[in-house]
This record gives C-alpha cells, sequence and structure tokens, in this order.
C-alpha cells in the first residue's frame, strides 16, 4: 500500500508540474504574440508615416505636372477635369495604399477677406456682404459674421452682434481676441458662436487661403452657393446656368452665359472677384498600411510661374 500510494503522490506532482508548465508556456506564448503584435503596429504606424510625406510629394508631382501640361496646352485656367482634381482610390505606394483627394481653396469664400486691408469702405463692405450672403444659403445665423470680424479686427469695439475681449475674458477658461487673420479654419471654434455643427456646415465653402485674404474666387471650381454669394443679383438659376457652362478660359468668357452677362461686367468693374485659376490647393491624404491609418491634410500653394508648390499648412492625424 505504501509504495501505491508514493506512486499515486508522484503521479499528481507530475499532473501539476505539467499543469504548471503548460500555463506558463501559454501566458509566454500569449505575452509574445502580444508583443509581435505591438510591434507590427509600431512598424505599419511607422511606415504610413514615411509614406504620408511621400504621399504630400505626390500630391506636389501632380499640380506640377498638371501646371506642365497646361503649359504645353496654352490653357492658363483651372477646373474640375485637370489632372489634380481626380480623386484616387486605394493607389498601391510602398507597403500601403493611398488614397487623396485635392481640392481647389480659391473655389471657396475666403472668411480673411473680412480682414483684408486693401480697398475701400465700398469693397470692404461688398466683402461682408458676399459672406453674410454665403451664410444666408447655408442656413447660418448671418449675424455671426459680426463676432467673425471682432475676432479679426485690430479694435476693441464690438459690433452689434459681435464680441470683443470683454466677451471672451468671461469664458472658462478666459482668452483673448486674436486681433489676426485666422490660420485655420479650426481656429473658427474660438470664436463666439461657431460651433462645431456650424463649422462642419461651412468647412466645403470657406477657406482662410492666403492668409492675408484678397484673393479672387475661382468661378470654374465654385460651388453654386459660393457662386451665388458672389452678388445679390446672382440667383439659383444664373449659378446653375455658370456650372453648367464651365470651364471658362477666361473671366470674359463668363459672357456666354447670358444672364451673367451685366452682372459680370458690373463685378470686373469693382474689382477682383473671381477668377478662372488658382495657386492654393488643398489635400487630404490617407495612407494605410495593415491595420494601420495615417491621415494628412495639407495646404500647397503653386508657384504660378514655375508650378512647383509649397506647403503653407499641414497636419496628421
Amino acid at each position: 500500500m505504501p509504495k501505491d500510494n508514493e506512486r499515486g503522490v508522484a503521479l499528481l506532482m507530475a499532473l501539476l508540474v505539467v499543469a504548471l508548465l503548460t500555463a506558463l508556456i501559454l501566458e509566454f506564448d500569449a505575452e509574445a504574440r502580444r508583443e509581435y503584435r505591438e510591434a507590427a503596429a509600431f512598424r505599419d504606424n511607422y511606415k504610413a508615416g514615411l509614406l504620408t510625406r511621400a504621399a504630400i510629394q505626390a500630391a506636389r508631382a501632380a499640380l506640377q505636372q498638371d501646371f506642365l501640361k497646361d503649359k504645353q496646352t496654352g490653357d492658363k485656367y483651372d477646373g474640375l477635369m485637370d489632372l489634380w482634381a481626380i480623386p484616387i482610390k486605394n493607389y498601391a505606394i510602398g507597403d500601403g495604399l493611398l488614397s487623396a483627394r485635392i481640392q481647389d481653396e480659391r473655389g471657396k469664400l475666403n472668411l480673411n477677406d473680412l480682414a483684408a486691408s486693401g480697398g475701400d469702405q465700398i469693397q470692404l463692405k461688398a466683402r461682408v456682404t458676399r459672406v453674410r450672403r454665403l451664410f444666408e444659403l447655408l442656413q447660418v445665423n448671418p449675424d455671426l459674421v459680426d463676432a467673425l470680424i471682432d475676432w479679426m479686427d485690430e479694435d476693441d469695439d464690438p459690433r452689434p452682434s459681435g464680441a470683443e475681449n470683454l466677451y471672451y475674458q468671461s469664458q472658462k477658461p478666459p482668452y483673448r481676441a486674436a486681433n489676426t487673420p485666422l490660420p485655420s479654419l479650426g481656429d473658427l471654434g474660438l470664436v463666439k458662436g461657431f460651433t462645431p455643427e456650424i463649422i462642419e456646415r461651412l468647412s466645403p465653402y470657406v477657406t482662410v487661403y492666403p492668409i492675408e485674404g484678397g484673393s479672387p474666387v475661382n468661378i470654374n471650381t465654385a460651388p453654386p452657393f459660393v457662386v451665388q454669394a458672389l452678388d445679390p443679383d446672382i440667383t439659383q438659376t444664373i449659378a446653375a446656368e455658370i456650372v453648367q457652362g464651365r470651364p471658362f478660359k477666361t473671366k470674359e468668357d463668363l459672357s456666354r452665359v447670358g444672364s451673367f452677362t451685366d452682372i459680370g461686367a458690373k463685378l470686373r468693374a469693382s474689382g477682383t472677384v473671381y477668377d478662372v485659376k488658382t495657386e492654393y490647393f488643398s489635400a487630404w491624404l490617407s495612407i494605410t498600411v495593415n491595420e494601420s491609418t495615417k491621415t494628412a491634410f495639407a495646404v500647397l500653394h503653386r508657384d504660378a510661374n514655375k508650378g512647383e508648390s509649397t506647403v503653407k499648412y499641414l497636419r496628421t492625424y
């Protein structure tokens, strides 16, 4: 009997040792797999970051190629049929897949026109009227334009529906009005009344580039609402006719849109309101490497004489 008991104890001990070893092996395997996944994710994320930079260079190259093509053909306009305007979806680049979309920032209304110093009071009033009209078309309270002007102007006198430092100092935490043009659309979130929902609604139709403002809208790429905002006499029907008649090779070509003839002459006489070309572009770039995705937003300025682009703004996500 004692020997049988000893053998039973030995068997139990052996089973216990096997169970412990199995648990240790499984734990080691799980730890090794987790570290492998983390290392793979770090590798893929690093690769995606590097490829994002390469994607920005690819966007610059696309703008350069479009410039050279236009130079060969003698075209001096930019439209939605150009090379840069073609979206890219899941294009293989290195070990990743690139999706990209380039837009014309001059096809939008520049909010920094409200802070532009050039022109007389009549031109300034016209710029304010255009922004207010766009807000109305987008069903955004046009009184918010007062707050936006106060945010950018240098004085501390609030407009009727605006806000200056007295209001911003009462916030938690307190801060001050910028008294400078907007460096990015994200800064709208600091301005009184501009909620995330309002900023999202405005984003497809407004820009802050160039920062100094004063640039004409590219009529070849502007959405109908932006076209309508250029002048109170531009109705929804006229805006639709302009969009259907694009691209226009010169500003005067808009005269073939009969209903716009007189309006176009008035706008051209009042200053540089619209054009048919652009130098400012924005690019949304997304790179996916396995399970890792990097997104970048870049604003590019293309030199009108050389076609080379410089990065004016870059943010990665």
